[in-house]
């Protein structure tokens, strides 16, 4: 933002010229008294060195004129004042308008000073706004981080519980088993303890191997919020989840062949026929509110997250959103 400013218009005379004029103006009223004075003269010459006249109206011509010579004196004297307090006020005014333009080209630098401000302002925000979205990206891998480490931990909990019955029921098995005094029955009654003792380690560590991956549940797609995608828009991926932990990474690929569905939050279904691309599927010019979007017929692939999530849609918010459905290859493929 620039202010522009005007120059003062420039003043029509200049000192110099002004008194040039009035050194003129008054050589020519001298030159006027300098001729009357002489016409006095020649006229006492000629009256025989007096000035009496026979001729009374002639004189009271002389002092008629002598009189509006004095009164045009005067008039002058009082322009000649008028002018000199106009040329006061007009280097006043000189002055005042220099010191407006100063004031102005002040202001002029003020304001660029404060757009700068402001266009910095605005790329700082531009950049909390950028660093606010990647927190929440964070945070989001961390809430699944931490949930694969919980179940993980259960894991391994249930994992060595099993282990440890397992121990204990061998050592039970073989304190019980009979003695007499035949060997060979002892050692056949051995063998036989031994070779159900293997099966039934073999069983209990079977249900112990299928107790310690119980089903675990899908977690939810990854949301994330990007200024690529308009505010009151969506944008749904696919991706083969390669290290299964629900995000998509630079070397994993986007992949084609579901159907999306996106329902309202009155229950309508906005759109059902748009398939998953490499380009993934957008949809746009939503109306605020909580939406659903969910995934069907996966071919080929296993989901490796929820096939459905909801979205809250603000076409006041200053980025969209972008989801992320996860999918591993089917076993045998």
């Amino acid at each position: 933002m620039e202010l522009q400013t005007k120059q003062p218009p420039e003043l029509e005379f200049s000192m110099p010229e002004v008194e040039e004029s009035l050194t003129a103006y008054l050589s020519a009223i001298g030159g006027a008294i300098i001729g009357l004075l002489l016409t006095l003269l020649v006229l006492a010459i000629w009256n025989g060195g007096t000035l009496n006249f026979t001729n009374i109206s002639r004189v009271n011509a002389i002092d008629a004129g002598l009189t509006d010579v004095a009164a045009d004196l005067e008039t002058v004297n009082a322009n000649v004042d008028a002018l000199g307090g106009r040329l006061i006020l007009l280097e006043q005014e000189s002055g005042a308008v220099a010191a407006l333009q100063k004031s102005l080209a002040e202001l002029d630098a003020s304001l660029a000073n404060l757009d700068r401000t402001l266009s910095d302002q605005g790329i700082q925000l531009s950049q909390l706004d950028i660093a606010v979205a990647d927190l929440e990206v964070t945070r989001r891998n961390f809430d699944l981080f931490t949930a694969a480490l919980t179940d993980a931990l259960a894991q391994m909990e249930t994992g060595a519980t099993a282990a440890l019955s397992d121990s204990g029921g061998a050592s039970q098995r073989i304190r019980s088993a009979p003695s007499t005094t035949s060997v060979s029955r002892a050692d056949e009654r051995q063998t036989a303890d031994s070779a159900g003792s293997k099966t039934s380690t073999t069983d209990t560590g079977s249900q112990a191997s299928d107790s310690a991956q119980p089903d675990r549940p899908l977690p939810p797609p990854a949301i994330v919020v990007s200024d690529k995608v308009a505010p009151d828009a969506l944008l749904v991926y696919l991706f083969l989840d390669g290290n299964a932990d629900g995000l998509f990474d630079a070397d994993e690929n986007l992949i084609a062949g579901a159907t999306v569905t996106l329902t309202s939050p009155d229950g309508r279904a906005v759109a059902a026929e748009n398939s998953v691309g490499s380009t993934g599927t957008l949809f746009e010019e939503l109306n605020g509110g909580e939406f659903t979007v969910s995934v069907d017929d996966v071919q080929g692939y296993t989901l490796a997250s929820l096939n459905s999530t909801t979205v809250d849609i603000d076409p006041e918010a200053g980025s969209g959103q972008i989801i992320y459905f996860a999918v591993i290859t089917t076993a045998g493929d």
